[in-house]
């Protein structure tokens, strides 16, 4: 559903640019001046999609008067925009050729399965799946959670078939789990509700665990859910709190997050908690330093094939 839209889009802005193109000429524009008014048009469209809300967490933060370096803010932004710029432009929307069939690697250990976060597909994962093969971990799986717009909840019942097919698959009992943003909730969710949690490690990046004040922007059951302290929040924690969590978990998240707010919504109580800087929110799952963190917890617990 997200790879037909994300595709959709970019034919109506291949469409706008060919109208403004035509336009132009007509007005006696030159080629030159043509093709340097289309690359701007294109280049501050995909700058809006990071701007937006670096300034919406710049704004939060000025509001609760927390400071942070201008150079790591600035250097968020930029890995942000880089993130952005190749997964809903290629990655996203053209999955198969970007990522190929599962798995990727021949590792010796235990399964790894990434896990995308909001408003995504497995195409997040393009960069971080190949430097976790060339690590010799794994084999590393992803999974597209289903429905795009529906609850955690029922995304945490497609987690749980994706699981099975990978236990089915490999004959491995327990595997890793390695999720962005959103799909923390959906795996502590999972854990939270099935009668036997095949996850042997847990590790997020940048995962809302007690919310973020910016999902009362989003669109869909899931984001709400995902709102700071939402009473779906309440509810896994309730739920944990009478079955505590036996996973080893380890949460890697950014000072410099702008979806995720505040930054210490991912700290969890039962977890080692990492912070890290100069990286935004989409960027964590681009990041060779926030890769090799992941390589060197995953080799620290490594569980036999």
């Amino acid at each position: 559903m997200l790879q037909t839209l994300i595709r959709t889009l970019l034919v109506m802005e291949i469409l706008f640019y060919v109208w403004l193109g035509g336009h132009l000429a007509h007005l006696g524009f030159g080629v030159g001046a043509i093709v340097a008014t289309i690359l701007l048009a294109a280049l501050l469209w995909r700058i809006s999609h990071a701007l937006t809300s670096y300034l919406v967490a710049v704004f939060l933060r000025a509001r609760d008067r927390r400071s942070l370096p201008l150079g790591n803010s600035l250097a968020a932004l930029a890995s942000e925009l880089r993130a952005r710029v190749i997964s809903y432009n290629w990655s996203q929307a053209f999955v198969h050729w970007a990522l190929g069939n599962d798995p990727l690697g021949a590792g010796n250990g235990a399964p790894i399965l990434l896990v995308h976060g909001f408003f995504s597909n497995r195409g997040m994962w393009v960069s971080f799946r190949k430097r976790l093969a060339a690590a010799n971990l794994g084999p590393v799986y992803t999974v597209t959670l289903e429905p795009l717009n529906g609850s955690i909840d029922e995304m945490a019942t497609s987690l749980e078939k994706r699981i099975e097919e990978i236990v089915g698959a490999t004959g491995n009992e327990k595997i890793i789990v390695v999720a962005h943003s959103m799909g923390g909730l959906v795996a502590r969710a999972y854990m939270a509700q099935v009668a036997e949690n095949r996850i042997a490690r847990f590790i997020t990046l940048g995962a809302p665990h007690h919310g973020s004040r910016i999902a009362a922007l989003g669109l869909f059951e899931c984001a709400q859910q995902m709102r700071y302290q939402s009473p779906w929040i309440e509810m896994l924690e309730d739920m944990e709190a009478a079955s505590p969590p036996e996973v080893p978990t380890l949460s890697i998240y950014t000072l410099n997050d702008d979806l995720v707010y505040p930054p210490e919504s991912s700290v969890l109580e039962w977890a080692e908690n990492v912070p890290v800087s100069a990286v935004g929110h989409v960027g964590l799952m681009f990041s060779e330093a926030v890769a090799n963190r992941v390589i060197a917890a995953i080799r620290k617990g490594v569980i036999p094939a």
